[in-house]
């Protein structure tokens, strides 16, 4: 295995980011809400915090076999400013089938209800939550390699996805993120390279860091696939990208709009 601190950091576009993974609002209808804990909480950074939730009924949710799934998602119901209680989407960062408890990463410096609350949290704070839902990824047993792209609100997603594949998978792991070294790094194959991808802000104009990185990367020879999230103009431009250019097959790439920008409670 290999670290990821040396690899390069590719340092350009505009962006204007919003809260994201926080307004992927596609409902959970049949979904109960159930009951869950804070039993431990973790600085990661000063902008990114883990919350362990626990709970008789968060042990059950973790030992279905749809919650273990790579990317596999659940609405946290949370207090709004105005004291509405709303509903916003997160992946499963990592569950404890022993202690009976799942994690979830927020991105705490960036406005919205689930944000702010989970900047306040503490343990003993109690919340309900519902699903789950499936994070789309299912790695065909004839890729070669594949291609892991988006911004920090599948940055989750994108971890766990990398502990269910062969360690000598080869790949690419393309992440967009405001401050590469706030992050902490992990580890990957020594097949799969990982870049950080600087977001840089200039006014309201966009010059798409994602793509133009993209662009700049050598496709694997071979069969592979790709799983895309983040941004929904970013993740339709990357599709297009990679059906288009690197004539990947439409059911070998996996997409998914987790946010669009200036739009609040986007669906995709």
């Amino acid at each position: 295995m290999q670290t990821t601190t040396n690899k390069p950091i590719v340092d350009h576009i505009s962006f204007i980011p919003i809260e994201a993974q926080n307004d992927l609002q596609d409902t959970i209808q049949t979904r109960p809400q159930l009951p869950a804990v804070v039993i431990e909480r973790e600085q990661l950074n000063g902008a990114r915090v883990r919350l362990t939730f626990g709970g008789s009924d968060v042990a059950t949710f973790i030992r279905n076999e749809s919650s273990q799934v790579p990317g596999s998602w659940v609405k946290l119901f949370v207090p709004s400013l105005n004291g509405e209680i709303v509903g916003r989407a997160y992946t499963l960062r990592k569950f404890d089938l022993g202690k009976g408890t799942f994690d979830v990463d927020f991105f705490t410096h960036k406005n919205g209800p689930a944000s702010s609350w989970a900047h306040l949290a503490q343990v003993g704070d109690k919340i309900k939550f519902a699903g789950p839902r499936d994070g789309g990824f299912a790695l065909n047993p004839v890729s070669d390699w594949l291609a892991l792209i988006g911004d920090e609100t599948c940055l989750s997603a994108i971890q766990v996805i990398l502990t269910k594949i062969p360690s000598d998978l080869s790949g690419i792991v393309l992440i967009e993120v405001d401050h590469p070294n706030e992050h902490k790094p992990f580890f990957v194959g020594p097949n799969m390279n990982l870049y950080w991808i600087k977001r840089t802000h200039n006014g309201s104009v966009s010059d798409g860091a994602l793509i133009k990185s993209l662009g700049e990367t050598k496709k694997l020879s071979g069969s592979g696939q790709a799983w895309v999230a983040g941004e929904s103009s970013s993740v339709i431009e990357i599709r297009s990208f990679l059906q288009e250019t690197w004539k990947l097959d439409k059911k070998d790439i996996r997409t998914k709009g987790y946010w669009k920008k200036g739009v609040a409670h986007f669906r995709s």
